[in-house]
């Protein structure tokens, strides 16, 4: 019997040691998760060998509507921080997750920044204008460098005020971080000083605050997330006409029938996957420089 209730404190014992801290993690990390991978990246940045991160949504996964997976519900056990960025699932689970984990903090990663609104259809009869759609309003800031940077600094600032041992490590890779996010910008700039163009058509509009940063005009195709009825697509057509558009940009991850319908009805000779969802941000926003390079002289 004495053995029996030995093997059951053993049991209990490593069962409570393991739900401390997920598998894989070594104690002395600091385990952050965030909603998106580009948020993973900034955290490996500042937080360097002290933290793990996981992030929730991956690559091509859609952000609106992704639902975690148990491993990664089960990891939140010994999150310290979850990192908000304003992407829609955030709405529905961030209950559940602070529910499983009251321990948890949750910081806004992307606070002080002024969204602006999710750009949908052009509006019928006015060409080259674009309206927003009412009420929502676009999550993508981390494609902006000047936004990725307030994202590096709030991010600093909480992982700072949970191990303020730490805080001059972590103010030091901010620095670091910053002068790369500015070297990344310079690159796109010059990628992009060579385009005779500044118009772009894309299935969903996931560019805005890069569009917005360089001087683009991006011009969405989907209609409140929904394929075009005829009436849009008619004048989605004459814009592409009107801006000589020759490459139509779509979403990893998103279905690729619509864009090559849309590709062959406008006559765009090519159809472009883009990842607004990447973890490696400075690739990412060199690629994309790269692809409307291509598209747009």
């Amino acid at each position: 019997m004495k053995k029996v209730i030995l093997y059951l404190l053993v049991f209990l014992l490593a069962l409570s040691a393991c739900g401390a801290q997920p598998t894989g993690v070594p104690d002395n990390k600091i385990l952050v998760t965030v909603s998106i991978p580009p948020q993973a990246w900034v955290v490996e940045q500042i937080g360097g060998d002290l933290v793990s991160v996981q992030a929730m949504a991956g690559p091509s996964d859609d952000p609106h509507t992704y639902e975690p997976k148990p491993a990664q519900m089960a990891a939140l056990a010994g999150t310290e921080l979850y990192l908000t960025i304003g992407v829609e699932f955030e709405q529905a689970w961030l209950p559940r997750f602070t529910a499983s984990n009251p321990k948890m903090s949750v910081v806004d990663s992307a606070a002080g920044i002024t969204r602006m609104p999710m750009a949908s259809s052009i509006q019928l009869g006015v060409t080259g204008t674009q309206e927003g759609e009412q009420g929502m309003l676009d999550p993508h800031v981390w494609l902006s460098p000047a936004l990725l940077k307030q994202i590096a600094e709030n991010t600093a600032a909480a992982l700072a005020a949970l191990h303020p041992e730490s805080a001059a490590s972590f103010e030091d890779n901010l620095a670091a971080l910053e002068v790369q996010i500015d070297q990344v910008d310079q690159q796109v700039r010059n990628t992009l000083q060579g385009i005779t163009r500044n118009h772009f058509m894309i299935i969903h509009p996931a560019l805005g605050y890069f569009a917005r940063e360089y001087g683009l005009t991006m011009l969405p195709v989907e209609v409140g997330g929904q394929e075009p009825g005829p009436e849009q697509l008619a004048a989605l057509l004459d814009l592409a006409r009107e801006y000589q558009v020759s490459v139509l940009f779509t979403q990893q991850g998103f279905s690729t029938k619509m864009a090559e319908s849309i590709a062959s009805q406008i006559g765009a000779a090519q159809v472009v996957t883009s990842d607004p969802m990447a973890r490696d941000w400075p690739a990412n926003m060199l690629a994309m420089a790269k692809a409307l390079e291509g598209a747009l002289k």
